[in-house]
């Protein structure tokens, strides 16, 4: 009980640290740091890694800190410390491979306390993430109706401003290798209403799962024979299946519902290597030069992740092509 008390003082400790820094003047010119916060164990247990591959893995996260740190705002480390720290994800998604791991840049701002000395938030301080061999994206929002086969849904705005760069909704990147397949595609008519007669019969009032199959069939009627092995679309009615993407005089509002293409892993490359990245980065860089300013007038703490946002353009994003093992 001691204990639990203890740590729950440290954190309110931390939070009142935090939330003080917003109101207290920043220190932009102390002179930063930066460091990788190393460790071996961002693999789950059960993952089957052996420890050769995380080793070598570990060594290809610190190439792509490097080329992450060759950002202005990382080369000249003024009124923040900087932190690279590795987190965990899922080993277990459906067709994945690899070793998956989300590479978080932690921007600890430096402020200026009541009793004149200097400090900094180090619990969750403000962060932008890479995420490295996670090819169903923590943005892609899950097919509600699967459970199993790793359907997810993906905007229809897509733009591939150079090979093996695309961008989804102006914002979302994806990092990959453009001479392989497809790294989604596209789930069927067919596929998606399996999933939904799937889930439906979780329906454990009778009477509740006689009108729901009902309506689920009688959306499976309408759609023409000839898309039902056509690409799905998340949108319509109950089964949320249709075989277009809008409807009316709004043409293009349905997502499509996809999934990750086990063809394009290159499984000769060890499970270490870099196959694909994703992360969102703002291009829209006057809106976030406009939020920028507002921080440092603020003197709030995620001033600094802001100004690497702004400096993060498409010649640093061009950088990170090359650690795609091929």
């Amino acid at each position: 009980m001691k204990t639990n008390l203890a740590l729950a003082l440290v954190l309110l400790a931390g939070l009142s640290i935090n939330l003080t820094a917003q109101e207290l003047p920043l220190l932009t010119e102390k002179q930063g740091t930066f460091e990788i916060l190393s460790r071996t164990d961002y693999v789950g247990y059960d993952c089957g890694y052996t420890k050769a591959e995380v080793t070598a893995n570990l060594q290809r996260i610190t190439d792509l800190v490097s080329v992450v740190r060759q950002n202005p705002v990382l080369t000249d480390m003024k009124g923040f410390d900087g932190r690279a720290r590795i987190y965990n994800l899922n080993c277990k998604e459906v067709s994945g491979y690899g070793i998956p791991a989300r590479i978080s840049f932690e921007f600890a701002s430096w402020f200026r306390q009541k009793d004149g000395t200097p400090a900094r938030g180090l619990i969750e301080p403000p962060e932008w993430s890479l995420y490295l061999n996670q090819a169903k994206p923590g943005w892609g929002a899950s097919y509600s109706h699967d459970a199993k086969r790793g359907y997810f849904t993906a905007t229809l705005e897509k733009r591939t401003p150079e090979p093996g760069i695309d961008v989804y909704d102006g914002e979302w990147f994806v990092i990959y290798d453009p001479s392989r397949p497809p790294y989604w595609i596209p789930v069927t008519v067919n596929e998606a209403f399996a999933a939904v007669r799937e889930n439906s019969k979780k329906e454990d009032n009778e009477i509740a799962a006689q009108y729901l199959n009902e309506f689920i069939e009688k959306e499976w009627n309408d759609i023409p024979e000839d898309y039902r092995d056509k690409p799905a679309y998340f949108g319509g009615g109950i089964s949320r299946v249709t075989h277009k993407p809008g409807y009316g005089d709004q043409d293009s509002i349905f997502p499509r519902i996809v999934k990750v293409n086990p063809e394009y892993w290159n499984r000769e490359l060890p499970r270490s290597a870099i196959q694909i990245i994703n992360f969102n980065s703002i291009q829209r860089k006057d809106y976030l030069r406009k939020i920028m300013e507002e921080y440092l007038e603020k003197n709030s703490i995620s001033y600094n992740v802001k100004r690497f946002e702004v400096s993060f353009d498409m010649e640093e994003i061009r950088r990170l092509a090359p650690l795609i093992g091929r």
